[in-house]
Formats: structure tokens, sequence, C-alpha cells
């Protein structure tokens, strides 16, 4: 249907990382495979370096991209990048933050590890005119303080951009149900996985696969969500969503499995 579109979440544990036998060399390929697999009309990249940015130009030439904020602490940096379909979407304006109390500027709040952001992009679908907005984000890993400050922006920063439909992909670090989770339920995000019926999954696995166990016994460590919220002239409907859990062994395509969620946008 035309105005049904893939989204892809998807963590990929940047190119410079000292991953010995799970390095981004290694995995590139397969990487690339598994993207092409589901052919996603829009991705929301995490931990994106220029190791990554140089085999995606090469090998998924037809998307379209902006990086946003850098974040991390220290070179090499890491980005949010947005990649699109030009052939389904039209990219109307862009930009980003970062998740401080000075969002404005490369800088970090509340006891957060590491400097981290949000890269945005306003699209149109080209077969019906609809417009929407796409985040991306990466929250920290360490502190919980930091992750509901951030959400609390992000939501506060969506809501001076306007009443338009939204699509928020990343990898947030924490469950479902966290204090986090419920700031962007609170904001009137639904959840994708969960609005198809889907089960309770993880999306994390240290390059393990199914031999991972999260060390709460009984969380679900599915961290990466695509979350949607309706706006005023357009409405969002979950078709489908799931965790992609593509391998050849020993390799995996990243440390996080991606999530790919099929969602119809119609005028209201």
């Amino acid at each position: 249907m035309a105005d049904t579109f893939k989204i892809m979440t998807f963590n990929i544990r940047g190119s410079q990382r000292p991953d010995g036998a799970n390095a981004w060399r290694h995995r590139a390929p397969l990487n690339v495979r598994t993207i092409r697999r589901y052919s996603p009309d829009l991705i929301g990249f995490q931990e994106f370096q220029n190791g990554n940015l140089r085999t995606y130009k090469r090998e998924l030439s037809a998307y379209e991209h902006t990086l946003g904020p850098e974040y991390e602490n220290r070179r090499p940096y890491a980005h949010n990048a947005i990649f699109w379909n030009p052939s389904r979407l039209e990219l109307l304006d862009s930009g980003g933050f970062w998740l401080s109390e000075t969002p404005e500027k490369r800088s970090r709040s509340w006891q957060t590890n590491q400097v981290r952001s949000a890269n945005w992009a306003r699209f149109r679908l080209v077969e019906n005119g609809v417009e929407f907005l796409h985040l991306n984000t990466h929250l920290d890993h360490r502190s919980g303080e930091a992750r509901m400050q951030g959400s609390k922006l992000i939501t506060g920063k969506l809501a001076e951009m306007g009443n338009e439909p939204v699509v928020l992909t990343g990898d947030f670090n924490c469950n479902p149900g966290s204090k986090s989770y419920q700031i962007y339920a609170r904001a009137g995000f639904s959840d994708a996985h969960l609005a198809c019926g889907n089960p309770p999954s993880n999306t994390f696995h240290r390059f393990r696969g199914t031999d991972f166990r999260p060390k709460v016994s009984g969380r679900e460590a599915r961290l990466d969500w695509v979350l949607f919220r309706d706006g005023a002239k357009a409405r969002w409907e979950a078709r489908s969503c799931r965790v992609v859990r593509d391998a050849e062994q020993p390799l995996y395509p990243s440390d996080h499995y991606p999530v790919v969620a099929e969602l119809f946008l119609s005028r209201s």
C-alpha cells in the first residue's frame, strides 16, 4: 500500500569499536545484507561512525542521510544518523540537539556517562503528501536520571515543533515500563512492538544471540523501540513489528538486534 512504509531502528555498534572478532570489518557485509533484506524506507541508526558511513555510501547508495549532532565524550564521535529512501520520502527540514540543560551546544547534564544527542528530520510521503516528523536518539546507559531528563527534553522539544505525526526511534537503554518509557507514554506515544501484539522480547544481546540472558531475571532487554504518535491531520496504524534476529554464525550484524516496523500513515 502506497502510504505504508517500513521503519528500522538499529544500534549498529560503531565501526571504530575495539571488538576483535566482532569488529566492523568482519560483520559489515552481514550488516548490509540484513538492511537490504528488509528494505526499510526509513532508518534510525545509533552509534554510527565514519567507517559505517564509508560502507553505507558504497553499499547502500540509494539512501540519502543526515548525520545529526555528534555525541560521546571523545573522538571517534558517533551520530544518531537518519537514512531514507528518496523515492518514498521527501526531506523538508532537519536538525538536532544535545540531551542536556544547554541543548543548543555540545554538552552533558544529569550525571550522564556520555554526551548524548537527538537527530530529527521532517518528511513528506511522496505518494500522498502526508507529512511527519522522525526523531532518532540514544539515551545514556548508566544514569537513569539522564534517561528521564533526556526523555522529558525530547518530548518537550517535540511539543514545540507542532502537532504533527511523529515516529520516534532509538536505543533507549531501558526496558518497557521504566520511568523513561512512561514519559513517552504520557506524552501520547504508542509502542509498535506492543501495538502489534508481540510478546516480551530482547533487542540487546552482546554478540551472544539467543545465549544472552539479561542481568536481572525477568527483564526483557528490549532497549530499542519504534514509538509513534498521531498528529492533528494524520494518524498512524502499526501493521507489523518484528525484532530481526539475522545471524551467520559466529557473526551478528551488531550487538543489538534491529527492529523493523511497518506503519500506515493516513489523513485524519
